[in-house]
This record gives C-alpha cells, structure tokens and sequence, in this order.
C-alpha cells in the first residue's frame, strides 16, 4: 500500500461566459480558471479494491456520493487497474460555494492513484476518468491557470497574470449549479439577459486593475435574484476592494486587491454577517507537489 500526502487547490472564475446548452444537457462555457492557495488536504492510501472515504468533521461529506469515491471508480473502469484508496480528506475549502472543491480532491485521488500505477495525469485514460466524475475535475489534474472551453475541459494556455491577493466571502448558504443555470435560462427567457458570447482576451494582464477590468460571471445576476450576492459585494467595495465578483456558480464572493496588506486590511475592517465564512489567499501557478509518505 502506497501512501500519500497532497493539496487539493480551490479555484475562482476571473471570467464565467455561458455560451448555450448543449444536447448532451450540459452548457458550454468559456471561462477563465485560476487556482488558489487556499486547499484541503488529503492523505491517500492507495491499494487493494476497497474505497472509503473520511471527513472528519463533517460526516455528511462521507460515503460513496463523495467525488474521491466516484473518483476512485472512474480511475479503475477506466484503466482497468485497481481503484482501492483509504481516504482521509481534511476540508478547508468551503462547499457549493463555486470554488470547485470537490473536483479538487477528486483530482487529487486520481494524481494519487496514477501515480501509485506509474501513469502520468496527463494520460488520455486519467484524463478521461476525471471527465467522468465532473466538468472541472480535468483542469484540476494539472492546476495551472487556463482559459476552459467545452464543459470546462477543453483547456488552453491562460493570458499571463501577475500575482493576486483575494478575500473570499462565504455565504451562509449554497448554491447548486443546477440552480444557477435554471435561474439563467429563466433570465435569458424573459429577454432580461442577453445571450452568452466568448470576448477575446489580452495576451498578458500586468496588474491587479487589468484584471478587474475583465471580471465577468454570466451566472451573477441570474443567482443574484434569489440570493443576497450583491450585499456582499457592496461591502467589499466599501472596504476597499478593487472589484469583487461570484465565483462560478456561487455562492461566493472573491474580492482582489492590489497587495496582501491591503487584502489583510479589508479583512480586518470587512462586515462578516452571522454564519459567513471569510478566506484569505493568493493565486497559484503550479500544482502543489505530491508528497508520498
């Protein structure tokens, strides 16, 4: 039995466009992704055929619904090769919150998982396992940040970014993104919004106030009508925020600041509403290493 130790990356959408639906149900999008330093650590046991899955603190999250589960599943159908991983999944990032948390610890069993059977994230089975379990998972297997097209996995080379420092608010409630897109569709119904479109992108963004110039997330306002989005940004802004923007389908909140003095001032002087959650961080440009143990 190989063990290891890895970080499971969030990530925040700088730009979400929803392009239409697809016959296949799902929605074509393009979308800028770029992953975080805010993660969940998992330690990965690898072999056998079992799998389980725990999370200490939040027994909800167990079982075989979990993506590492289905994660695990995939990677055996897949390659044919045993899935068996003991999982202890250490959550930090918070849930239906439009961060992409669980695609990431599902990618981060299949790096574990690959690499105990000498496979490169990158093959074309792996790759194909991830797309089976999520529409984020595949961009997750490599954690740079891309622009994603497709349902999220078709992935090409991002426009080059400097460092950002973010606030992140959680509200205290969930967004499924099932919701979002229905309350969209809706939007678009009614004529209120208008179709989605894919704008092109500079090759390089210098600075943070290059970057607020293009947020754009074509699920922000559809979700905004049922949910208090739009409170949160305000007091962002009144804290000092350069700009603040949903992140995927929500619920929350990610505001960027030009330095992380600034971003801890913010952080100090913001509102924090019962049941909120708020998260300091920064972006990544590599995947974290895996560690085996």
């Amino acid at each position: 039995m190989r063990r290891y130790e890895v970080e499971a990356p969030a990530k925040i959408n700088l730009t979400l466009h929803v392009l239409g639906r697809r016959p296949d149900g799902f929605h074509d999008i393009a979308s800028l992704f770029v992953p975080l330093d805010l993660a969940d650590t998992l330690e990965v046991r690898v072999g056998g055929d079992a799998v389980a899955v725990r999370v200490p603190g939040h027994p909800e999250l167990e079982g075989d619904d979990n993506l590492c589960a289905k994660a695990a599943r995939a990677f055996a159908a897949r390659t044919g090769l045993p899935g068996g991983v003991e999982v202890t999944l250490h959550k930090r990032v918070p849930f239906a919150a439009g961060l992409g948390g669980g695609s990431s610890d599902a990618a981060a069993v299949l790096r574990c998982l690959a690499a105990a059977h000498d496979l490169s994230p990158g093959d074309t089975r792996v790759q194909a396992a991830a797309l089976d379990v999520g529409s984020d998972v595949p961009f997750f297997l490599r954690c740079v940040p891309a622009i994603a097209r497709g349902r999220g996995e078709i992935l090409a080379p991002a426009p080059r970014l400097p460092p950002l420092w973010l606030a992140i608010v959680k509200p205290p409630f969930g967004v499924s993104a099932a919701e979002a897109y229905r309350a969209l569709a809706r939007l678009r119904a009614e004529g209120t919004l208008p179709g989605g479109c894919e704008p092109a992108l500079p090759e390089s963004l210098p600075d943070a106030a290059a970057v607020v110039r293009l947020l754009h997330n074509d699920l922000e306002p559809a979700v905004a009508r049922l949910y208090p989005i739009q409170g949160v940004k305000e007091r962002f802004s009144a804290s000092g925020a350069r700009g603040a923007l949903m992140s995927g389908s929500g619920s929350c909140v990610f505001a960027l600041f030009d330095s992380a003095p600034e971003r801890d001032d913010c952080s100090k002087s913001i509102r924090i509403l019962p049941g909120e959650g708020l998260f300091a961080c920064g972006t990544l440009q590599r995947a974290p290493a895996l560690r085996e143990t």
